[in-house]
C-alpha cells in the first residue's frame, strides 16, 4: 500500500512538472511610472518664549505676560485653549522663581491654522515684548489626500508608458501582473532648490522662501517653503 501510495504521489508531481514545462513563458514588460506634487503648508507651529524683565525698577512677570499672549491671540480669533499650550515644562524655571534677583524664562507651543494671522502674530509680539518667536514647523493637515493622489497619479503614469511603448511595436496591453511603489522622499523647494533638510528658524530672519504671508508694509515678509512628495510605481503587465 506505501509502495502504491508513493508512486502515484511521484507521478503527480511528475505530471505537475511536465504541465508547467508545456505552458508558454508569460510575456511581460516592466515599467516605473513618477508623479510628484508640490504641497503648501496651512498649519504652522511657534514656540514662544516669555522672559521675566525689569521695567522702570519693576518686574514684569511671566504669569502678566501670559495673560496679556492669551487675551491678545484671543483678539485675533485664536482658541488659546486648543491651540496655545505649554511647550516644555523646565525645571530651571521653577528654580529660578525662588531667586528674587534671577530672571526665569518659560516657552509656549502655538499652531496657526491661517496664514494671514502670521504677520499679525509678529507685530502682536513685538507689541507685548516676546521675548523669542520661532517657527519650528510647517504641515498640511490634508497631506495624506496628497500622498494618495499623487500614488494614483504615478501608477496611471506607469500604465500610460506602457501602452504606449507596445503599441509602438503592435502589441497590446494586458492586465497588471506586479506593483510596486517606492517614495523618493520628502524636499523643500527654496527659491527653486530643492533641498532635503531645511530647518525653519526664527522669524526675525528673512528667509526668502516662494509663499509669502503677503504683508504690504515695510516689515520683513515672512514666506515659507512649499514641500515636494514624488512616488515611483514600478509594474509589469502581461503583453497580450
Amino acid at each position: 500500500m506505501k509502495v502504491f501510495l508513493t508512486t502515484l504521489l511521484l507521478a503527480c508531481l511528475a505530471s505537475i512538472v511536465v504541465s508547467a514545462q508545456n505552458q508558454p513563458e508569460r510575456r511581460v514588460i516592466e515599467v516605473n511610472g513618477s508623479a510628484e506634487q508640490l504641497i503648501v503648508p496651512n498649519e504652522f507651529t511657534f514656540k514662544i518664549t516669555l522672559a521675566e524683565r525689569v521695567e522702570n525698577k519693576k518686574k514684569i512677570t511671566i504669569e502678566e505676560q501670559e495673560n496679556a499672549l492669551r487675551a491678545e491671540l484671543s483678539k485675533l480669533g485664536i482658541d488659546v485653549i486648543k491651540d496655545l499650550s505649554i511647550y516644555d515644562i523646565s525645571s530651571t524655571y521653577f528654580r529660578q522663581r525662588k531667586l528674587k534677583d534671577v530672571l526665569g524664562t518659560k516657552d509656549y507651543r502655538l499652531k496657526i491654522r491661517d496664514l494671514e494671522k502670521i504677520a499679525v502674530l509678529q507685530d502682536l509680539a513685538d507689541r507685548i515684548n516676546v521675548s523669542k518667536l520661532d517657527l519650528i514647523s510647517t504641515d498640511n493637515t490634508e497631506m495624506v489626500k496628497y500622498r494618495k493622489e499623487t500614488k494614483i497619479a504615478a501608477i496611471k503614469a506607469a500604465r500610460e508608458k506602457a501602452q504606449y511603448l507596445l503599441e509602438a511595436i503592435g502589441a497590446k496591453l494586458g492586465m497588471p501582473v506586479y506593483i510596486d511603489e517606492k517614495e523618493e522622499g520628502s524636499t523643500f523647494i527654496i527659491d527653486g532648490q530643492e533641498v532635503s533638510n531645511f530647518r525653519t528658524g526664527s522669524l526675525n530672519s528673512n528667509n526668502s522662501l516662494p509663499f509669502s504671508s503677503g504683508r504690504t508694509d515695510d516689515s520683513p515678509t515672512l514666506s515659507f517653503s512649499a514641500t515636494k512628495i514624488r512616488f515611483v510605481i514600478r509594474a509589469k503587465f502581461e503583453i497580450e
